[in-house]
């Protein structure tokens, strides 16, 4: 399922003459939820009788996918568009991922003691306009539901781990092309979930930034 939410586009003059953070939800702004697809399903015991086989679509069963791109799109649920006169950006999940094979392997030991499961935000951004766009992981944040504002995650993903066209950390898309995107998040507090999520576009004309704002 996909949703257009035009609602949270602003240039930076405007975030300059308005708080973001007291916008107004549209009507069909139910609350979003992404599985945690941080944990694979096992495979089922051949001795056990077919009516203990867990189903596919419970809550506890991941199903196992060569990527992990693959995985969000199809597995973590429903996404968020919002659409500018600059570009087609769709944030198609934010699920638990875990990151501990997806990493280069000198930073498996330091994501191994740090914890494996991330956060990880996937875009699909398509560039509708004239002139090239320059999407850069570091301009995405992400506000937590304790309130607090945390970054992209200290650790790099490996793109050869990942679906080909994937990027993780910067891409120039150009006019009428598209490109997919995975930031993972820093580590968050326990209990805390992501309840915002906001990427900066840099704009090629004299009209400011573009501020994406995705509420959850």
């Amino acid at each position: 399922m996909k949703r257009s939410l035009n609602r949270a586009v602003e240039t930076d003059e405007e975030a300059d003459r308005a708080d973001t953070t007291g916008e107004s939800a549209p009507p069909d702004s139910s609350a979003v939820e992404w599985r945690d697809l941080s944990a694979k399903s096992s495979a089922p015991d051949a001795s056990s009788p077919a009516t203990e086989t867990p189903s596919p679509t419970a809550d506890t069963t991941v199903v196992t996918d060569p990527t992990v791109t693959n995985r969000i799109r199809s597995q973590s649920g429903p996404s968020l568009t919002i659409e500018t006169d600059m570009l087609t950006a769709t944030l198609v999940g934010v699920p638990k991922v875990s990151i501990a094979d997806l990493v280069y392997a000198h930073q498996r030991d330091t994501v191994a003691d740090a914890g494996a499961v991330r956060y990880c935000a996937m875009f699909d951004v398509e560039n509708v306009s004239d002139a090239p766009i320059h999407w850069l992981s570091r301009r995405t944040t992400f506000i937590g539901s304790d309130g607090y504002t945390y970054e992209q995650a200290h650790v790099s993903l490996d793109s050869s781990e990942l679906a080909p066209g994937c990027h993780t950390n910067q891409v120039v898309i150009e006019p009428r092309c598209r490109a997919r995107v995975i930031t993972p998040v820093e580590q968050l507090p326990q209990g805390v979930d992501i309840a915002k999520v906001v990427h900066t576009v840099p704009s090629n004309s004299d009209a400011g930034n573009q501020r994406l704002i995705y509420t959850l």
